[in-house]
């Protein structure tokens, strides 16, 4: 062994040991040097461990060490970067300097592709010189590039982002330095970052194929339409592909550009037919075109390729649920979508109602389960679920599936139903008063506001709302917030048109109310048109009509509680007892606690004279409702019809106090007084209801009656001619007014 290995590994000993080892070895090959980069850290850490020591004899020792380093590099002169390092670690020489001598190996047009950049022993030590150093400055672009990458390669991002910055600003049209910093944009999930450095490339290479094809994607990903200038590019090269001609149409489609999406899609299969995927999108664009039976073709087509290909399932099981006679193959084709987990929400949904169409109930609720507890945490999936069944008129499972949803769920679709679930809640407990309406209203309007609060978008959201102003009362709010939603869902939906045309009614504008309807029914006739139209026909007086109307609404609706409450009141009006009667009991099996419906039947009972089962009832709306003043004034009217006269003034005094513009309340408590003798005082209310209601022809009858018993001939003659301009064929009204002016005539 030469005399200068001796003496260096005497000196490490004496700090530390480890470090004699490797310069032992200096003289071997290069292919164990990376051994020696090991050792020789370990050797650094001893020595400053040792150098916080005041020994005696340290000093000598040091120098021996130099010495020795000063052979190695004269016999080795690869090995400076290293030493120089070591020294660096240790305090000593300049630490830039090793980093530069450390990294002058790696090839000049070195990218993150490349690999190894250094062996293992130098990359830790350039590692930790990176580390150590504050502020690296003074290199080259190149070697700003060259640490970026040792820096990359470790792991420390922020610190190659950095160094590639200053690479970049020195020399800023390098294409290694610009891919680089494309793939550090890459690894840090920054679409925008890497388009940037994307686009500093194509400024340099503007024709090149990959450029182009990797940029189009990215702006596909990201929802650029302009994407489809750089396929645009590649076609005029002569260098576009069937992908990209896939890509295209995939552009052209996003944009609404269905024709040209296909005609590009078509191009593709041209020249590569076996491109499953392509089979399939053509098929999507066809089927947005509405040519379905090309549709079906083509994504049989992708089957036949491709098996597992779900959205092409999802897609024939859509086509053929709207084929007759087809529902078998739709139902089999859905079930393959959904095991695929393809056509989300949609085709768990179509599924289920295929399975309902085949009469198998039982395993359509069952297939909605298992989807719900396969996607448990989808809240859209949950909303649809809960909103099936709130159609089906099954409101508690409604309830129990919106329940269910795990914490830390939230969908804008999940309160929409939330709402919707208040509403029909207010449907089946109304009591008419409109005080208990506003509580039951409170909860769904701030369900819709939440929903809006995560989606400003939902059309849905804001139609709801704007009902739940008009129930409320809020005509002004309600028609700025149905605009709202108007412009936000789509033009086949008739929910609006449906709401406009309530709205309407809500200010006796039967013109606009009937356009808005008749719109609303060019996208389909359903439950919600049928009831409109009735609601419509009931104001304008055509009662037949509107009977026509609610039996169908009900009869596509059978759960539809507002058009049989409705059809109640038009058999009233009809003086059809027994049928608002049994419209009535129905009500009651769909909604036990709607006060509304109990009313109804106690009205249609009174209609029959069946007036106990009509006071029972009433006293259970009273019990449940004391400010209810209309159940309050048909209690009394039943405690006289029974013979009970005595009972009927305490509830009408207290209906008039609630509700003092009440004119069947003033009408029948001067019946009462009439019955009792007291004539002045049944005058007194009989010209209140009028007041009241100017038309209340059965008030003004009674006014007039008194008066010509009393022989107040002028004033009876007046009160005669007021019945005669409400009901000019009055019988009644005629004959008496005639006796009157006789009567005057002879004074």
């Amino acid at each position: 062994m030469d005399p200068i290995t001796v003496s260096m590994g005497l000196g490490l000993f004496a700090l530390g040991g480890g470090m004699g080892w490797w310069l032992s070895k200096t003289h071997e090959s290069l292919d164990e040097l990376g051994d020696g980069m090991i050792l020789l850290q370990e050797a650094q850490a001893s020595t400053s461990a040792v150098f916080s020591m005041r020994l005696d004899g340290i000093e000598s020792n040091i120098q021996h060490l130099v010495a020795g380093l000063d052979g190695v590099r004269a016999a080795h002169p690869e090995l400076d970067g290293t030493i120089l390092a070591h020294e660096a670690l240790k305090g000593k020489g300049e630490a830039l300097e090793a980093l530069e001598n450390l990294i002058a190996s790696i090839p000049l047009d070195a990218d993150h592709e490349t690999t190894p950049l250094l062996q293992p022993g130098p990359t830790k030590l350039a590692v930790s010189l990176i580390e150590t150093i504050d502020h690296i400055e003074g290199f080259t672009a190149p070697d700003y590039r060259r640490i970026a990458l040792v820096a990359l390669e470790s792991g420390r991002m922020s610190r190659a982002r950095d160094l590639l910055f200053q690479a970049y600003d020195l020399i800023p049209g390098d294409d290694v330095t610009l891919r680089i910093l494309e793939q550090t944009a890459i690894l840090a999930g920054d679409s925008f970052e890497r388009r940037k450095w994307l686009e500093e490339r194509l400024k340099i290479s503007p024709d090149s194929p990959e450029l182009l094809r990797a940029h189009a994607h990215l702006l596909a990903t990201m929802g650029d339409e302009t994407a489809e200038v750089n396929i645009k590019r590649l076609e005029a090269l002569g260098l576009d592909t069937a992908a990209d001609r896939s890509l295209l149409s995939g552009l052209r489609d996003r944009a609404g550009a269905r024709s040209e999406a296909l005609e590009a899609i078509e191009s593709a299969l041209e020249e590569d037919p076996t491109r499953s995927d392509d089979w399939c999108r053509r098929g999507e664009i066809l089927m947005a075109l509405e040519e379905k039976g090309k549709a079906l073709e083509s994504v049989d087509r992708c089957l036949e390729l491709d098996r597992q290909n779900g959205t092409a399932w999802a897609i024939r099981a859509q086509v053929l649920s709207e084929s007759h006679g087809r529902s078998s193959e739709a139902l089999k084709a859905a079930i393959h979508a959904v095991a695929l987990d393809a056509g989300g929400t949609d085709l768990i949904m179509l599924k289920s109602d295929l399975l309902e169409a085949a009469g198998e109930g039982l395993k359509s609720d069952e297939a909605i389960e298992k989807s719900l507890a396969k996607h448990t945490n989808d809240g859209h999936l949950r909303a649809a679920i809960a909103s099936r069944r709130l159609l089906q008129g099954r409101h508690t499972e409604a309830w129990d599936v919106l329940h269910g949803t795990p914490e830390g769920v939230n969908h804008p679709d999940l309160w929409v139903i939330e709402g919707r679930l208040h509403l029909a809640n207010a449907d089946r407990h109304r009591d008419g008063t409109g005080t208990t309406d506003r509580k039951l209203l409170a909860d769904a309007s701030l369900a819709f506001e939440n929903a809006l609060a995560m989606d400003r978008e939902s059309g849905i959201a804001w139609l709801g709302l704007a009902r739940v102003q008009r129930l409320l009362g809020e005509i002004g709010k309600a028609d700025e917030t149905l605009t709202r939603a108007r412009r936000l869902l789509p033009d086949e939906d008739p929910s609006a048109a449906a709401e406009s045309a309530l709205l309407y009614l809500e200010r006796d504008d039967i013109e606009s109310a009937t356009q808005a309807i008749d719109a609303a029914s060019i996208r389909g006739e359903g439950a919600v048109v049928s009831y409109v139209r009735g609601n419509i026909a009931a104001r304008q007086g055509h009662l037949k009509r509107a009977l026509s109307h609610f039996d169908e609404a009900i009869e596509t609706e059978p759960t539809h509680v507002r058009a049989r409450l409705n059809r109640a009141s038009i058999h009233m009006a009809l003086e059809n007892g027994q049928a608002a009667l049994e419209d009535s009991e129905v009500m009651l099996e769909l909604a036990p606690s709607l006060a509304l419906a109990r009313l109804r039947r106690a009205e249609a009972n009174m209609l029959l004279s069946n007036w106990k089962l009509a006071k029972d009832d009433l006293k259970l709306i009273i019990d449940d409702a004391p400010h209810h003043h209309h159940a309050l004034t048909q209690i009394a009217a039943c405690y006289i019809s029974m013979g009970r006269p005595e009972k009927a003034e305490a509830p009408l005094n207290e209906a008039l106090r609630l509700s003092p513009d009440h004119t069947d309340a003033w009408h029948q408590r001067g019946l009462l007084y009439l019955d009792w003798g007291r004539e002045e005082a049944a005058l007194a209310d009989f010209e209140a209801a009028v007041r009241c209601d100017g038309e209340h022809i059965d008030a003004r009858l009674h006014i007039a009656a008194i008066h010509h018993e009393s022989e107040r001939f002028v004033e009876a003659s007046a009160a005669w001619r007021g019945v005669l301009a409400i009901d000019p064929d009055n019988p009644v009204a005629r004959r008496r007014n005639q006796e009157c002016e006789m009567s005057l005539a002879t004074i």
